[in-house]
């Protein structure tokens, strides 16, 4: 499933730093990052051109939010697309008043699941397994996917995690060019291993029309959202440049007025 990598309230003018990949089967319709309009105004979100919802966005407010599947035997396809507590999260001006709608849910409403949520004071992980359980999380690096989070029992986790805590360490200049780093890893892969235990996956056998990583992003924020970074892979990371769509987020400042000229002008991460 996918993976993210938060470093929360431990880079000097940047409490929120972002890397996320996200795995999906690679026939399943989805639309890059766009100013879309959320719950309550503009947001910063891909979309699920299947189910309507997305797997991660930003609101005006700096709300950040981004969801995982957790796995289970019997998903029931019934139960409501878990891409819309995203959107829902997103509705809110501050992440604790998202996490605790989210800690609310009605059980068995879902299929099981992790939200992330955080703003520039306080970050929370809601795990739905049946119901829900609110964690609130301290200042530090901490890697989100399809188990508990910062579960240094699941090797996957705990090597991601070992990275998030290096590259809270680095200068801030270089720490997004480290996180892209360690999201296009193959290592595991490289080195005789299942691709599932690396953050970049290729599963070619897995549904119709193959499985894996989709995409990733890269992101960092202060407390203006609208002057943070948006760093975008239409693809798998390995192979796929990170974009700027930085202008996304200056758009949140600027509601729908923004300049699809500066929308056109695209850096590079390289």
């Amino acid at each position: 499933m996918c993976t993210l990598i938060a470093l929360h309230r431990c880079v000097p003018g940047h409490p929120i730093v972002i890397g996320a990949n996200r795995d999906e089967f690679l026939d399943r319709p989805a639309a890059p990052p766009a100013l879309r309009i959320g719950a309550r105004g503009p947001i910063v979100a891909p979309l699920d051109r299947r189910a309507g919802g997305t797997w991660l966005g930003v609101n005006p407010a700096g709300v950040f939010a981004a969801l995982t599947n957790r796995p289970t035997a019997r998903p029931d396809p019934a139960r409501r697309s878990r891409g819309w507590l995203v959107i829902e999260a997103l509705a809110h001006a501050g992440a604790r008043e998202a996490a605790e709608a989210a800690a609310r849910l009605p059980a068995e409403a879902y299929n099981p699941f992790n939200l992330f949520v955080a703003d520039a004071d306080e970050a929370f992980v809601v795990v739905y397994e049946g119901g829900a359980r609110l964690e609130a999380l301290a200042p530090g690096a901490h890697v989100v996917g399809n188990a508990d989070p910062d579960d240094r029992a699941v090797p996957k986790v705990a090597r991601i995690l070992a990275e998030a805590e290096r590259v809270a360490a680095a200068p801030p200049e270089t720490q997004l060019l480290e996180l892209a780093a360690v999201c296009r890893s193959h290592a595991r892969a490289a080195a005789g291993h299942s691709s599932r235990e690396d953050a970049c996956m290729h599963l070619g056998d897995v549904g119709p029309g193959g499985y894996g990583t989709r995409s990733s992003a890269l992101l960092r924020l202060g407390r203006d959202p609208a002057a943070g970074e948006l760093w975008w892979a239409e693809g798998p990371p390995c192979s796929t440049r990170y974009e700027d769509r930085s202008h996304l987020l200056r758009g949140l400042g600027r509601g729908a007025a923004w300049d699809s000229a500066e929308a056109s002008a695209e850096r590079t991460l390289r």
